[in-house]
């Protein structure tokens, strides 16, 4: 069962940042571990909620804040998760009800046309939790940290690495070259030393391997911030001073 109410990645128990000329306390382990957990979801490549009765997100990922944008079929409002379309709202509070209630795991598709989307709405703690995870898609592999390791560990050159991600994002060898303005025989001979380099049978295989990476993030990660907390103000200007 999860507490009614977990703490904040962005508010750590204090004896994390204890003051100066003040004894360190021993926060309690139970608090502690549920704000490393909370925080260790910043580092997993999707974005990723937990939700609470009534669709209050107790808690968001930095990738489910960036996915969930003005295109996105769900959208966080006052600190509580909901569908932009009103023929999602009903699908989505029944999936929530049914991972809480009776531990179902569904997939919604939600959105329509371009802006349509899959979840995944998952128990967290068997029948009657009161909590349930939210999984969005996971995002593009472009940029992604492990791609980037995965292209120096084998040596690619810096327009190799761009052909492995243009194919990654499902463009043909043709759109790579349209995209790049470079003939398609370039690109061609560029995959050509991707399969060299990497060891790989076919294109197919390298996009599996690699789709296969584990995810990372490339900066890591200030906590997420509460959803339900109100924003907070501009940051001041800086001042400089002469040395």
């Amino acid at each position: 069962m999860l507490p009614s109410k977990l703490p904040c990645a962005a508010e750590p128990p204090a004896a994390c940042h204890p003051r100066p000329g003040h004894a360190k306390t021993e926060a309690a382990p139970g608090a502690e571990l549920a704000v490393r957990l909370l925080r260790s979801l910043d580092h997993v490549g999707r974005g990723m909620l937990l939700v609470g009765t009534g669709g209050r997100v107790l808690h968001a990922n930095r990738l489910a804040s960036q996915t969930l944008d003005d295109s996105h079929p769900l959208e966080i409002g006052h600190g509580r998760l909901r569908a932009r379309n009103p023929d999602d709202a009903q699908s989505l509070c029944d999936a929530l009800q049914a991972a809480m209630q009776r531990d179902m795991r569904q997939l919604l598709n939600l959105g329509q046309g371009s802006n349509r989307a899959s979840v995944a709405v998952l128990p967290i703690d068997g029948e009657g939790g009161g909590a349930a995870l939210v999984s969005l898609e996971q995002p593009s592999r472009k940029q992604d940290l492990a791609v980037q390791c995965y292209a120096r560990q084998h040596g690619l050159t810096g327009a190799e690495t761009a052909v492995l991600e243009a194919l990654l994002e499902g463009l043909s060898p043709s759109a790579v070259a349209r995209a790049k303005y470079v003939a398609l025989s370039t690109v061609r001979t560029q995959i050509s030393q991707l399969r060299l380099k990497t060891g790989a049978r076919s294109i197919r295989q390298l996009l599996d391997r690699v789709a296969g990476l584990p995810p990372m993030l490339g900066v890591v990660p200030a906590p997420s911030p509460d959803p339900a907390d109100t924003p907070s103000r501009p940051a001041e200007p800086r001042t400089w001073r002469r040395a």
